[in-house]
């Protein structure tokens, strides 16, 4: 107990000293305990920030559109994609996708916490949280991962069993899996690379080393970001290929 005050007491000592500052303009931050990200920026920064993933979008990849009622894209209506739906929790715009690049390339952790809570809270609006059977974090080859030092695809989904369990009360239906796949080929990083380019590079990247543990069950893939969907969808379709009976994506962020 002692302990605890002393922490809470230190912690809040510093944040008086050291006040947080906000990653999208620099000013000092007054946190706001309804919504996580507001550790991270300001409040006029999240009206920015927090481009939410709704309606009207393809019920297939998960496009968004202006107006309208929900229908398939033109995209999806010439070359369906291997998963049966994608769905995010933000639309990727400026300052969301300033702040994954401070995630993912500057390591700034701190992001992984309030980020997976809005993904958890996308997962809890868009799917059956009773349908899948395993949830996996799209992973990084050996060698981005030394390089990296983490996965965030796997750092955004690591607390969901708790997540769901403080929400429920009971323990989750799913598990997260890092074993049924794996990325066994280096490739460039997609950014800056079109569609056709994406979809080469992928080529043979991914293999899923326990096809027998994956038989007839139903996956959740987990990235950071979705833009031609060229990673999810070669990675859906070695998990396919290997016997999964069906895939479907959630994201953080939809271009």
């Amino acid at each position: 107990m002692i302990k605890k005050l002393v922490k809470a007491t230190g912690a809040g000592v510093c944040a008086l000293v050291f006040p947080d500052k906000c990653l999208g303009c620099g000013k000092y931050i007054k946190k706001n305990a309804d919504n996580p990200l507001s550790k991270c920026f300001c409040h006029r920064c999240l009206g920015e920030v927090l481009p939410v993933f709704d309606h009207p979008f393809c019920p297939a990849c998960g496009h968004c559109f202006e107006s309208g009622p929900d229908h398939l894209c033109e995209a999806c209506l010439k070359t369906p994609m291997v998963m049966e739906s994608v769905r995010a929790a933000f639309i990727y715009k400026e300052l969301i996708q300033k702040a994954l690049g401070l995630f993912k390339y500057q390591s700034k952790l701190s992001l992984a916490r309030p980020f997976e809570r809005h993904l958890f809270q996308a997962f809890a609006t868009h799917f059956d949280m009773n349908g899948f059977h395993l949830i996996v974090p799209i992973p990084l080859h050996v060698s981005k991962a030394k390089k990296r030092g983490f996965n965030q695809s796997y750092l955004l989904v690591r607390n969901f069993p708790r997540l769901y369990r403080d929400a429920y009360g009971r323990p989750a239906p799913w598990c997260i899996d890092i074993r049924c796949l794996a990325r066994v080929r280096a490739t460039v990083s997609q950014t800056g690379l079109d569609h056709k380019a994406r979809k080469n590079n992928l080529t043979q990247a991914f293999a899923c080393p326990k096809p027998d543990y994956i038989q007839g069950k139903n996956i959740l893939l987990v990235d950071d970001v979705f833009t031609t969907g060229a990673t999810c969808n070669a990675a859906a379709q070695t998990l396919m290929n290997a016997g999964a009976a069906g895939v479907s994506a959630l994201v953080l962020a939809r271009a």
